[in-house]
């Protein structure tokens, strides 16, 4: 397998380590860490970057891709439920859920969401989610961090994430166990807990590693130099530790220290860190309706003050352990020191939870810029401009070349529509021919025969007179008495007769949509119109049949009246 770098820029030292997954578990190939000095400039990134290029010297990295995480007192971790919707609309909710409990404007932030399962509240289907918002700037600032030093990060998490993953793979978490993973930094305190296999509740709180230093250095007295002071602190603190029973008994090695003094001010803290704790684990147990917190566990660079476990313990009343993840871990002892991995290994937990190639449940890392991107276009500009004046002038080219072949096509078809034209003078000249043979023959039939029915009349009179739910089928003009054909036929007069004597009668065949009593008004207002129409006269019923041709009620009709032809001429 691929090894794997976890990057922790922490705000008292940057740790590295990298992992290669085995079938005997993880291997740690790489572990390094490089202090940060406490006067240095925690805005700006310059020290930090070169502090970072110093350890990698050291564990001899030129290029990697590294897994890390951002921090900060700005990171915001809540845990909601919403109605259960589709992924695609899902971030979007949350952002507007989670929008009203920042400190901070969302616009200015990003916003990641893990999934711990599923919840019914008030009969409804929620989603139980862990949301985690970390403003701009910082993600900002931890990846100007990396730049000019030959890492390439690929993957940008947060802390409890990476030691949740820890926890995972080296805590041996038991099902339904319920632990609390406090990892005791310089500059905070974090308390996450977990029930099983799963993170259930996040918070930060003072005091910190830095305090317990600050208080060190109040007992030893302001006689030397700020830096020296800082360095003398740091020096006792792994001597002083957590105050125990016996120790007020031993007598100081150095008597220029007030040993009793500053185990007074350092156990001051320290009671508060754990009354801290305590109402921490307070607030989880009414929160989450639980009976029982089954162990404790101690990790980061906090954890290694002497017997600060069994004062947590006295206090707390609960089993208190060290976590280091890196302990029981497979290494080449030839390029790692065992005591470093002994002495400070939990101080790596946060790194050691970031190399493991576990699923992306958070991810700030900024998505990578699209090709066509408005930043990349403006950058792109001295170089697309040469570009740009090449394609107008071939676009010139190809519009001047395509014109000229248009032209050549327009006159072709000119060419051949003046062949076409002699043809078609000589057809119009074959079509008169014929159009004096037929009025020649049209001239031996008698002038009656000519008179026809006005048929635009008697159309326009009868689309007047339907209801809107009537359409027609069958509009036709017979010889008063003839049955209705389907077909049109020419009827001659009989001899004697001539057509201005023959009665007509008008037929309609039609479909009424609606209710029974729908189409029998309909049909009732069809008669009432024709018999008010100037230009029909009795108007009657013949038939009306269910329709089922179409999908909609309705009922097929059949109404027959007289032709007024007299009145239709003079119209």
């Amino acid at each position: 397998m691929p090894e794997t770098i976890g990057l922790d820029i922490g705000s008292h030292s940057i740790k590295l380590i990298g992992l290669k997954m085995t079938s005997k578990g993880p291997f740690l190939t790489r572990l390094g860490i490089k202090k940060i000095l406490p006067k240095t400039d925690r805005e700006g990134t310059g020290y930090l970057s070169e502090a970072l290029k110093a350890l990698l010297r050291d564990v001899g990295i030129k290029r990697a891709k590294v897994r890390l995480a951002v921090s900060g007192p700005g990171i915001n971790i809540q845990r909601i439920a919403i109605p259960h919707m589709p992924k695609a609309e899902l971030k979007e909710a949350v952002r507007w859920e989670i929008k009203a409990r920042l400190p901070f404007p969302v616009e200015t932030a990003q916003i990641d969401f893990h999934i711990l399962g599923e919840k019914i509240e008030a009969n409804v289907k929620k989603l139980d989610l862990m949301v985690v918002s970390c403003p701009n700037p910082f993600i900002d600032r931890t990846l100007s961090i990396l730049q000019g030093t030959g890492l390439e990060p690929v993957h940008l998490d947060v802390e409890p994430f990476a030691l949740w993953d820890a926890l995972l793979t080296w805590g041996g978490i038991k099902e339904e166990e319920e632990i609390a993973l406090i990892d005791l930094g310089a500059e905070k305190t974090s308390i996450h807990l977990f029930r099983g296999r799963t993170l259930q509740f996040s918070r930060v709180v003072t005091p910190s590693g830095t305090d317990i230093t600050r208080a060190i250095m109040e007992g030893i007295g302001p006689a030397e130099e700020t830096d020296l002071l800082y360095e003398k602190a740091e020096s006792l603190k792994p001597k002083v530790g957590a105050p125990s029973e016996s120790t007020y008994d031993k007598k100081p090695q150095d008597k220029s220290t007030d040993l009793p003094k500053i185990n007074f001010l350092v156990r001051s803290v320290l009671e508060k860190m754990a009354g801290e704790i305590g109402r921490s684990l307070d607030y989880y147990r009414n929160q989450f309706n639980v009976d029982r917190i089954d162990r404790i566990l101690l990790t980061g660079g906090g954890a290694h003050l002497r017997n600060f476990s069994s004062y947590l313990q006295r206090e707390l009343r609960l089993p208190v352990e060290h976590f280091n993840p890196i302990r029981g871990t497979l290494f080449d002892s030839k390029k790692i020191d065992a005591e470093m991995l002994d002495q400070m290994g939990s101080r790596f937990t946060i790194a050691a939870g970031l190399a493991l190639a576990q699923p992306k449940r958070i991810e700030f890392l900024p998505a990578e810029e699209p090709f066509l991107s408005k930043a990349r276009i403006i950058k792109s500009i001295p170089l697309l401009v040469p570009l740009i004046v090449l394609l107008i002038f071939s676009a010139m080219i190809w519009r001047t070349s395509g014109q000229v072949a248009s032209l050549k096509r327009e006159r072709d078809a000119k060419v051949a529509k003046v062949k076409d034209l002699e043809t078609l003078q000589a057809k119009l000249t074959l079509l008169k021919e014929k159009e004096i043979n037929i009025k020649q023959k049209l001239s031996l039939f008698p002038s009656s025969v000519m008179v026809s029915v006005p048929f635009g009349e008697i159309l326009r009179e009868v689309s007047q007179l339907l209801p809107e739910n009537t359409t027609l089928t069958v509009l036709s003009v017979q010889a008063r008495g003839k049955p209705l054909k389907k077909q049109i036929q020419t009827s001659k007069p009989k001899e004697g007769e001539s057509p201005q004597d023959e009665e007509r009668e008008l037929h309609i065949t039609g479909i009424a949509f609606g209710t029974d009593l729908q189409c029998l008004n309909a049909l009732a207002q069809i008669i009432e119109r024709l018999e008010r129409s100037p230009l029909f006269k009795n108007a009657k019923l013949i038939s009306a049949d269910e329709q089922k041709e179409y999908n909609r009620p309705g009922s097929q009709f059949e109404i027959v009246c007289d032709i007024i032809t007299e009145k239709a001429s003079r119209l």
